[in-house]
């Protein structure tokens, strides 16, 4: 894509970023470290957390029979409500040692150990066998794949026919910005440690070039503005940092990413939704 910027981040620079960011995740989010989908009902940001993982489930109909691979499974909240709610097997994966390790005893706590097992393993290089699981799931870590084409052939080959591949992540709501609108996009994922977003149209490429045989895509960036909107107001611990950058174009900043991120979904630079595809 002509606006990607120069900086390319690999996953020592990710793995850093969570380990830096372990406590503010661990005790403001909790187990479930995404946006949250906000809807009648939902009273606090970790209810919509949960609520997001329930409303991937309902498009790609997980049971008590299915073999899960969470892709990218941060501190084990998904897998061991998997678990928990269908009694279903799950691996979750993560490249963040400090994760797996924090999963694991997650798992054993809620007695649901015999039916999580947690690696240390990067999901652009799955060491499975293939047709090993009946679905894959991320949540909001799908975003880190790079390039994302080749993690759509990798979760391809190790599904077995008529598995499912579901994910709630943002997504790029065109190929191409320039000016102010390339910078804000540039500084959200710099400040996160992203390579890049896609559009759902290149996702639903990506998914019929890997052999899935069907894709689907729905918009929920409505459910998801109110976790933008306190993310934003945390950022406004660094107003005089907003204010310097305004005028002199700083590159890193605290909080920008809570800044920026804000002003790309407000400004329909991006979006976010939930992708599901059937092998």
């Amino acid at each position: 894509m002509s606006w990607r910027k120069k900086v390319t981040w690999n996953n020592d620079d990710i793995i850093e970023y969570y380990h830096v960011s372990a406590w503010a995740f661990d005790t403001l989010w909790g187990p479930d470290m995404h946006y949250g989908y906000w809807e009648k009902g939902v009273k606090n940001q970790k209810q919509a957390s949960r609520r997001m993982n329930e409303k991937v489930v309902e498009k790609i109909n997980i049971t008590k029979d299915d073999y899960v691979l969470d892709a990218g499974c941060g501190i084990g909240g998904n897998a061991v409500w998997l678990a928990q709610t269908y009694g279903c097997r799950v691996v979750g994966v993560s490249i963040v040692a400090e994760q797996i390790e924090k999963a694991t005893k997650r798992a054993a706590a809620a007695g649901v150990g015999h039916l999580c097992e947690f690696k240390v393993m990067d999901y652009m290089n799955l060491d499975f066998p293939d047709e090993t699981f009946t679905v894959v799931m991320g949540l909001e870590s799908i975003c880190y794949a790079f390039p994302k084409s080749d993690f759509t052939k990798g979760i391809y080959r190790v599904l077995k026919p008529g598995g499912r591949f579901g994910m709630a992540d943002g997504f790029a709501s065109r190929e191409v910005y320039t000016g102010k609108d390339k910078r804000v996009m540039h500084r959200w994922m710099d400040g996160w440690k992203l390579n890049n977003l896609d559009t759902p149209g290149l996702w639903a490429k990506y998914a019929a070039d890997a052999g899935f045989v069907s894709s689907n895509y729905v918009n929920v960036t409505k459910n998801v503005m109110r976790t933008a909107k306190i993310m934003f107001l945390w950022s406004l611990f660094s107003i005089h940092w907003h204010i310097l950058d305004r005028f002199f174009n700083i590159d890193d900043y605290p909080n920008d990413a809570l800044w920026y991120q804000y002003w790309a979904i407000k400004r329909k630079l991006a979006e976010y939704g939930i992708f599901w595809a059937v092998k």
